[in-house]
This record gives C-alpha cells, sequence and structure tokens, in this order.
C-alpha cells in the first residue's frame, strides 16, 4: 500500500519541481537569458538554400560579437567578423542590430557594409531563441565607408530565419 501511494507522490513532486524551474527561467530577464555563446544558424539568405552559421558571444552589458566565416557563396565576397549591440529588450524578446563589411574574398577590399537587425524571442528554458533578420546593404569602399542611420535604412535587401542554441553560459572567475 505504501509504495502505491509513494509514486504518486513522486511524480507530483516531479511535476511542481519541473514547473518551478521552468517558471525561474522565463522570470529572468531577457539580458541575463542571452549572455553567453551561442550558436547562430541563418537561413532563407542563399540562393541554394544554404545557411549562414556562426559563433555570438553576448556579454551583460548587451556587447554582442558575432564570430565565425560567413561566406556569400559564388558572389566572391565574404562577411567580416561582426560588432553588434542590443538595442531592445521586451518581456521575452530583444532586438540586435549587427554591422559587417562585405569584402572581396581575394583582395579583402570593403564592398559595401550589411546592417543586420534581429528581432527575437527567447524559447522556454533559455536555451533557444528564434529571430527574423532584416538585412541592409550599403554602398561602401576603401575610401569612403559612412556610419549607417539605422532609422532611415528604408525597405530591407533579404528577410532571413534565424536560430540560436546556447553552447556555454558566462563563467565565473575562479582566484
Amino acid at each position: 500500500m505504501k509504495l502505491s501511494i509513494l509514486k504518486p507522490l513522486a511524480t507530483a513532486l516531479a511535476l511542481i519541481t519541473a514547473t518551478a524551474s521552468h517558471a525561474a527561467d522565463t522570470a529572468t530577464p531577457v539580458m541575463e537569458q542571452l549572455t553567453g555563446t551561442w550558436f547562430v544558424e541563418v537561413t532563407g539568405v542563399l540562393p541554394d538554400g544554404g545557411a549562414y552559421q556562426n559563433i555570438m558571444n553576448v556579454d551583460a552589458g548587451g556587447t554582442v560579437d558575432i564570430v565565425g566565416g560567413w561566406m556569400f557563396g559564388a558572389g566572391g565576397m565574404k562577411f567580416t567578423d561582426s560588432p553588434a549591440s542590443i538595442t531592445k529588450v521586451d518581456g521575452n524578446g530583444f532586438e540586435i542590430h549587427m554591422f559587417a563589411f562585405l569584402a572581396d574574398a581575394v583582395t579583402g577590399a570593403p564592398k559595401g557594409m550589411n546592417v543586420t537587425v534581429y528581432r527575437g524571442e527567447m524559447q522556454d528554458g533559455a536555451d533557444a531563441f528564434k529571430a527574423e533578420a532584416d538585412l541592409y546593404y550599403l554602398p561602401c569602399s576603401v575610401d569612403h565607408c559612412p556610419a549607417p542611420n539605422t532609422k532611415t535604412l528604408g525597405s530591407p535587401a533579404t528577410v532571413a530565419q534565424v536560430v540560436g542554441t546556447r553552447l556555454a553560459l558566462p563563467g565565473t572567475p575562479q582566484r
């Protein structure tokens, strides 16, 4: 008799614990949820249906570094590593503005600037996010590369889908 009562109690306790830990994750501010290292995949941009993949590091202050070799396939252009910033957080959502030079794959000379705006939302448990990315391409050369005004970018040249998966949480310094 005792065994038959213990099993439902254990199940109820497990459900309560899972619910409490899930509630704690969703109660965490989105800035804290985003802090860490992410594997990011961007789809819907390459003509052959492929995906760009990179690594994104987010610090507690909202600075984002996107690193990795994004390639523009047969076009002979390449994205540089990209500095970015979290520009907006709202509930479980966020906005990130990213900047990268489009460079000639052979000479490395800038051919343009890519401004990307991620508008995303954290997924359950804060170990993933989904976003839509608007990509804007601006003229830029070695001689003149103006600072982009994000308020007057107009319509995006491309809209992409972004999925982020957490690789690591920030570490605590050891003394």
